[in-house]
């Protein structure tokens, strides 16, 4: 039981998967142009802006040299690395997991669990607070701009006419609710910080929903099927990535002589993507390519696990050391 309730998310990212590939008609059907997970999209960028504490980037400006070497790394040194490492393995991998790799590249941190791991380590949780929230509100707008700007120096799946109505989209459909969340924030700040925990499981839940829809449009099609055997190299690929990443980012804060609660904020922020965030934009961006999305997903839902699996292991590691 105890087990069930620490890693129920986990276990529902595969069960949607599975569902998803079991009851594809269902979804489809349920789901049918796309209009219930759109809403569920608006809700989540709603609740993100009612949970966003924004009022820690108003104070948290002290760190300067802490912040811009935490942003450049996941909006600059991240996005690099998989961009020219992956290229590698063009071939190997196929178009459609590299598409998946970009989007991952491209996405902001995890907000609660690099503030948890963070926390319960000795970090900068000041640090980090202001870090993820930064991240993730500029990530509405950064993020979707990498991705395009990748996908189209490697001859991208996205003709250059769709892209002013996907950033239409993305603005209606992230930006403006996380506004409205903001806005929302101002009169109920102190009851949405009290049912945070309960807010985020709300996200959680309606996440696994749009990934249940989201597989339930790939399944059908062989191009899905087929890719999903040939998924052992990039997963060996990205699981390798994250501990290389992680060990640039602590290695660097470690030459910038960054304190140690600093270091500690590094680790367990710059190398993080989210899911949270991830899932939403990335059904948002490839709504006209139902077939491209459910193995752009994939390493996404890949990488997730393994980072919270690694970071843990981190987090044991310098608790026993100090």
């Amino acid at each position: 039981m105890k087990f069930l309730k620490k890693n129920w998310f986990i276990l529902g990212i595969f069960t949607a998967l599975l569902l998803g590939t079991l009851f594809s008609d269902f979804g489809t059907r349920l789901n049918t142009g796309s209009h219930f997970s759109t809403l569920l999209v608006v809700i989540i960028f709603v609740i993100t802006g009612v949970k966003l504490p924004v009022s820690a980037i108003r104070n948290g400006l002290k760190d300067i040299r802490v912040h811009i070497y935490i942003q450049l790394f996941i909006f600059a040194l991240v996005p690099a690395y998989f961009y020219f490492s992956s290229m590698l393995f063009k071939r190997s991998f196929g178009p459609e997991v590299m598409v998946g790799i970009y989007a991952l590249a491209c996405l902001p941190c995890t907000i609660s669990s690099c503030i948890v791991f963070t926390q319960s380590s000795g970090g900068n949780v000041v640090a980090t607070v202001f870090n993820a929230a930064f991240a993730n509100v500029i990530g509405v707008i950064v993020s979707p701009l990498l991705l395009s700007l990748m996908l189209r120096t490697s001859a991208g799946t996205l003709p250059a006419g769709e892209l002013a109505a996907v950033f239409k989209k993305l603005v209606l459909m992230m930006l403006v609710p996380i506004a409205g969340g903001q806005l929302l924030r101002f009169f109920v700040a102190r009851a949405a910080d009290r049912i945070k925990k309960e807010l985020g499981v709300i996200s959680n839940v309606f996440i696994l929903m749009i990934l249940f829809f989201a597989f339930s449009k790939s399944a059908g099609d062989p191009l899905f099927t087929s890719n999903l055997r040939s998924l052992l190299l990039p997963y060996i690929y990205l699981a390798l990535s994250f501990l290389l990443l992680n060990a640039a980012a602590t290695g660097g804060a470690v030459l910038l002589n960054f304190k140690k609660e600093d270091r500690i904020s590094v680790t367990f922020t710059a190398p993080k993507k989210t899911l949270a965030m991830g899932v939403p934009l990335l059904s948002t961006y490839f709504a006209s390519n139902p077939e491209l999305l459910g193995i752009a997903l994939l390493p996404l839902i890949f990488y997730h696990p393994w980072q919270l699996f690694i970071s843990g292991l981190i987090q044991n590691f310098i608790n026993r050391k100090n």
